[in-house]
């Protein structure tokens, strides 16, 4: 690749889709799926119709500890070290705490959590001998505040706003940054059934509005550039002022 190139998971729906349209521009891409196989194909194939982009959509379930590894030594051995690893796939399943059973946990925090760590474990060695390198973790504004039936969900968007500071630490010596992102209610298919309920869900939100998934992608892009090369160890929340 004649540029850098950085790795998202979950890329082929929703903010991840937004993520990796938005760092085509700068940067090469390789961004996983786990099922939307056929959205996936589709959004690589209209991105390499621009002019110099390179994006690759590979198959991985990434809370599978082997597929993860396998895939990230292939990338590493053709590509070289990735320049960032965002950490965007995630599931958010709704439920009253005490409906939560321990099958319904394991599958909650090895999507969100288990795979962050699994999948920044894998590229991290590699990453560490570069000049500058970043990891990104999406999580949400759930794991700051906490909301009714997501006791689950808020713990592990939590749990990643804790890796992401005692990661940073660890990384600080090799010039590795280490940054999440908390966005509140964002306009995709998982939240479309919220803004039509007609719940009055945006009257809580300052700005009156759902965000966009291109506002959550200027972000990341913004944490990839050099313009923010001081900032590390942070959760940077966007969500319309919903945690003021």
């Amino acid at each position: 690749m004649k540029r850098k190139w950085i790795f998202v998971t979950g890329g082929s729906r929703g903010i991840g889709a937004e993520i990796v349209r938005s760092a085509s521009r700068n940067y090469d891409v390789v961004f996983t799926y786990k099922t939307s196989m056929i959205e996936a194909k589709a959004l690589a194939e209209q991105l390499n119709n621009e002019p110099g982009n390179r994006v690759e959509a590979v198959h991985c379930d990434v809370s599978d500890v082997s597929q993860v590894e396998d895939v990230a030594q292939s990338l590493i051995q053709r590509y070289g070290p990735p320049y960032a690893v965002i950490n965007n796939a995630g599931v958010a399943e709704d439920s009253l705490f005490s409906n939560l059973d321990e099958q319904a946990l394991t599958h909650i925090f090895s999507q969100n959590v288990f795979s962050a760590f699994s999948v920044s474990r894998a590229f991290i060695g590699s990453m560490m001998g570069e000049s500058d390198a970043c990891i990104i973790n999406i999580s949400s504004v759930s794991g700051i505040k906490g909301n009714v039936g997501q006791s689950a969900y808020s713990a592990t968007k939590a749990a990643l706003i804790g890796m992401t500071r005692s990661l940073a630490l660890e990384m600080s010596r090799f010039n590795m940054r280490v940054n999440s992102i908390a966005p509140g209610y964002i306009e995709t298919d998982m939240t479309r059934h919220l803004k039509d309920s007609g719940t009055g869900l945006k009257k809580s939100i300052p700005l009156r509005r759902f965000g966009s998934t291109v506002e959550v992608a200027s972000l990341v892009d913004y944490l990839l550039s050099e313009g923010a090369a001081y900032i590390t160890g942070q959760t940077l929340v966007i969500d319309g002022g919903l945690t003021c």
